[in-house]
């Protein structure tokens, strides 16, 4: 019993270690330390926007008084054609807008997590079927794809995350299947299964713990990726619905007056920008910090 306890406290020290060197690591990095400060803001506007302002009566209320009111002390970024806040309509967007990154990129995670692993460790026929299904799928437009699922199942943020699900979940499956592969073979992989261990503890218990920085990886490059995609699909009508708050939708509805008032349409279009920036920014700060090969040089 003392030397589980004393495996196990180490386990936890090594873990603790390697998570502290990759943070050194990652704050080495500027331009990965102004993404996560500037994406710490948007959460943070995220969970407190009910706290600064009542979106009852800032963005959903009309009033013709303050319809197109430039930038200025009281509106900070202007107000809409219908007299909202465009500032509270961008904070609360927010949630969607992410909502819509952020959940068609896990969904297509976890999806691809368990397609690439199976289709890595099994090999044979399994592995074929995987592909040609990830090759046919890799071959439609990702966009193209969105729009004809989108068709089917018809406009909304629910639908719009299912759509660029499937037409995510294929790249995805394809850079955990080239993970996998790499750590199939390995020394304790065997070691595992000599022991008695069975196929679904040796993936659970290490080759999926072991693809964890591949993941992370992924994960922040595709939501920026899902972010822009998502906000596209909004501005052509076929994602959140009027007037649910969203940043591809508030470009859209800013572009009817973009000729006398262009703040409709460029401090939507440079927060998602700057946004989906950060997130890229994020993940080559995640690259570098845990790739193992580049650890002598930060």
């Amino acid at each position: 019993m003392g030397m589980e306890q004393a495996a196990t406290i180490q386990k936890k020290k090594n873990k603790n270690s390697m998570g502290r060197e990759a943070w050194r690591r990652f704050r080495k990095r500027p331009p990965a330390v102004v993404g996560l400060c500037y994406f710490a803001i948007i959460i943070f506007l995220v969970i407190f926007s009910n706290v600064f302002w009542n979106y009852q009566t800032q963005a959903i209320e009309q009033s013709a008084a303050t319809r197109l009111i430039w930038p200025n002390a009281e509106h900070w970024f202007g107000t809409d054609a219908f007299g909202r806040d465009l500032l509270v309509r961008i904070a609360f967007g927010a949630r969607n807008t992410l909502l819509l990154g952020a959940g068609a990129t896990v969904c297509a995670a976890i999806i691809g997590m368990v397609l690439g692993s199976t289709a890595a460790f099994f090999g044979g026929k399994y592995d074929t079927l995987i592909m040609r299904v990830c090759d046919v799928m890799m071959s439609v437009p990702g966009i193209l794809l969105c729009l004809a699922v989108i068709a089917g199942l018809g406009t909304g943020i629910p639908q719009l995350i299912v759509a660029m699900t499937i037409g995510g979940f294929a790249g995805f499956t394809r850079v955990f299947r080239s993970a996998v592969l790499g750590i199939v073979n390995q020394e304790y992989i065997e070691a595992s299964r000599a022991m008695g261990g069975r196929n679904f503890y040796i993936i659970t218990r290490h080759v999926i713990p072991n693809t964890i920085g591949t993941l992370l990886i992924q994960l922040t490059m595709n939501m920026a990726s899902n972010m822009m995609v998502g906000a596209a699909l909004s501005f052509l009508g076929m994602g959140a619905k009027i007037p649910t708050p969203e940043w591809g939708q508030m470009l859209k509805d800013g572009m009817n007056n973009i000729r006398t008032h262009s703040y409709l349409v460029t401090i939507p279009g440079v927060v998602l920008a700057l946004t989906a920036l950060s997130i890229m920014l994020i993940g080559d700060g995640l690259r570098d910090a845990l790739d193992p090969k580049l650890k002598g040089r930060v």
